[in-house]
């Protein structure tokens, strides 16, 4: 068997399509799928997350454009991974032959190292407050202070410097304890993306490669490159969060890096006047919105806040009305129940119950 590849590299970033289709099970366009590796805030991609079990693909590339992404669907498609389904626009159901090839493809690159939902925001931070450290106490140590920053944002750069000043009498230890920490922790992952970890480090006299750098390399395309060093990062914060004293120092890194509730603030707007008693209609005219959004927002609200009520927005009857129709269908799609629903129950409410039910069985 061959694994699924363009010329002579191995393709992550379709196999994660792939996959991300395979769970929709052809409920939901093409588009879902990268507005969910974009991480769009949306409650709609919210829900989807939630839905369909896609948690951990949530925002994995944040930065990725609509160009590359339909190039690669439309390979996809060109080569008979996927089809479209029938009656539908823009949506796609997983062939036959594209099943070995994502079987093989998650023993090839692990899709568990990823929690995007948890980690999407932390991850990047982290990153690069790792790199920058290590940049900065690599080239501090040898006295060497007129380096360009391999970043300019400015938080991290605050950050860096924060913290740099309580270890540039000790740039040694520092280092030490980064290295062996990383050394340890790289030990788990395959050689390949080990290397590719490491070589994306600037030190002294020594520069990181650039992801196209990275991509020639290791034959391998940009976006797979970027989901790659993604995995390994999300991994490795999971593994610190189990055991932050067996790594100090990267804790360290972590520590104020706590990951929010991906809620809006939109929605926690509403949320605080809902907490005051103001009814949907008047929250709507204080906030100047439609009442849609804030339709929008109570899902939202739903989905996180395990003390979240359904019974003030809909009749015990009606929830179990919605939760026999999608378990007898075994589907979320909103069209197909509410067609199957008493015409009287509204897509709010169908959505209001869809989220409020992932909410408990989450444990939240």
């Amino acid at each position: 068997m061959h694994l699924l590849k363009r010329g002579q590299s191995f393709l992550f970033f379709e196999s994660i399509i792939l996959k991300c289709l395979s769970q929709l099970n052809g409920e939901r366009t093409i588009s879902s799928v990268f507005h969910l590796l974009n991480g769009s805030k949306s409650i709609q991609t919210i829900q989807d997350v939630h839905n369909y079990q896609l948690n951990m693909f949530y925002g994995v590339y944040r930065h990725l454009n609509r160009n590359p992404f339909n190039q690669s669907v439309s390979f996809l498609l060109e080569n008979e991974y996927i089809h479209a389904s029938e009656g539908e626009v823009n949506t796609f159901q997983l062939t036959e032959k594209a099943l070995p090839f994502l079987a093989q493809s998650e023993q090839q690159f692990p899709f568990e190292y990823f929690n995007g939902l948890q980690y999407n925001e932390t991850a990047d931070m982290f990153y690069l407050r790792l790199l920058l450290l290590i940049q900065t106490l690599t080239n501090t140590k040898m006295k060497f202070y007129h380096f360009i920053p391999i970043t300019d944002q400015p938080s991290v750069e605050q950050w860096v410097k924060q913290i740099y000043r309580k270890l540039k009498t000790n740039e040694t230890h520092a280092l030490q304890g980064i290295y062996q920490e990383l050394y340890q922790l790289l030990e788990i992952f395959p050689n390949n993306f080990a290397s590719l970890f490491v070589d994306r480090l600037t030190g002294y006299k020594t520069y990181g490669k650039s992801l196209t750098q990275l991509a020639e390399l290791n034959m391998l395309s940009i976006a797979d490159v970027n989901l790659i060093l993604t995995g390994i990062i999300h991994k490795i914060i999971a593994i610190i969060e189990e055991k932050r004293k067996e790594f100090p120092v990267l804790s360290f890194l972590l520590g104020d890096l706590t990951e929010k509730i991906p809620i809006t603030n939109s929605t926690n707007q509403t949320y605080q006047l809902l907490q005051k008693k103001y009814t949907l209609d008047q929250i709507a005219l204080m906030r100047n919105l439609k009442i849609n959004t804030i339709h929008d927002h109570i899902v939202e609200i739903a989905l996180y806040d395990p003390l979240f009520s359904l019974d003030q927005y809909i009749t015990k009857e009606r929830q179990q009305q919605i939760i026999n129709v999608v378990n007898r269908r075994s589907t979320f799609k909103l069209r197909d129940i509410k067609n199957a629903v008493h015409d009287d129950i509204s897509y709010f409410e169908i959505r209001l119950v869809l989220a409020a039910t992932k909410n408990k069985s989450t444990g939240r």
